[in-house]
């Protein structure tokens, strides 16, 4: 072996520390692939959100345009409790009995809404919107808005 020297060093990587190093690669990049999954789902949730506010706003902003009595509730009062505290409409009665639908996006939104008298003041009147949808897992979700309207000046 007289030709043949013997590195004491040897250069470049052995076969286990390449396989390491591309498992430690994959799951890093596994992990992105996660988090691109979860912003998609929560910027589509957002969206939707952002919809329903915009549809209750318009609603709200449909009812202040109306003389002082002729705001009241929607005509079928089954999509909510009629209770004063209600947060959150009856979603069994959505589709049946929902104040008016649109669809944006392929998605449905459910208006309902609920005219409140002021108990302390006779010039007040409470306006409660409630939009609501339901997600691809047929969760339901809604964005609830509360106004009040003055009779003074109309």
């Amino acid at each position: 072996m007289a030709g043949h020297k013997h590195r004491k060093y040897q250069e470049g990587f052995t076969l286990i520390e390449v396989l390491v190093s591309l498992t430690i690669l994959a799951v890093g990049l596994l992990a992105l692939a996660l988090l691109q999954v979860t912003a998609v789902k929560g910027n589509a949730i957002s969206s939707k959100a952002t919809i329903a506010t915009q549809l209750a706003q318009d609603r709200l902003e449909n009812i202040r345009r109306v003389a002082w009595t002729s705001v009241v509730s929607q005509a079928d009062t089954s999509a909510y409790n009629n209770s004063a505290t209600t947060t959150v409409p009856e979603y069994a009665s959505l589709p049946g009995a929902a104040g008016d639908n649109v669809v944006v996006r392929g998605t449905t939104f459910y208006r309902i809404w609920r005219v409140d008298p002021n108990v302390a003041a006779a010039a007040l009147k409470t306006i409660t919107v409630w939009c609501c949808w339901q997600d691809d897992s047929k969760i339901w979700h809604n964005v609830m808005l509360v106004a009040q309207r003055s009779s003074v000046g109309t």
